[in-house]
């Protein structure tokens, strides 16, 4: 998995590219718990992930959970069709906010 990150509006955006598997999940934990410090705004751009197992899905829950712990807030954008069709079996589209595109995600950051 490749990850790149920037600065968009106040926010943290973290652009996730391939498989958010088993294999990356480490990768993307640490990464986590350095971006969402106290009061950070993060946003997850999943535009360009071609697949995500319950081990991926499992590390954005840490991460929702990490969030509301720190007093920060994460979000999650553009899913491809099969990435939110993972998210609807699972329901985990109920606990994390996940928004169609990335403007809207900022959008509801800076709200």
């Amino acid at each position: 998995m490749n990850v790149s990150t920037e600065e968009r509006g106040g926010a943290k955006v973290v652009r996730l590219e391939g498989a958010l598997d088993v294999a990356a999940a480490l990768e993307l934990r640490d990464l986590l718990g350095t971006v969402l410090e106290p009061g950070a705004k993060v946003l997850l751009d999943l535009a360009a992930v071609s697949l995500i197992d319950s081990s991926g899905v499992g590390i954005l829950v840490t991460a929702h959970r990490l969030a509301a712990a720190r007093g920060a807030a994460i979000v999650l954008a553009a899913p491809p069709g099969p990435v939110g069709r993972v998210f609807e079996l699972t329901r985990t589209n109920r606990l994390l906010r996940i928004f169609p595109t990335v403007e809207e995600g900022l959008a509801a950051l800076a709200a």
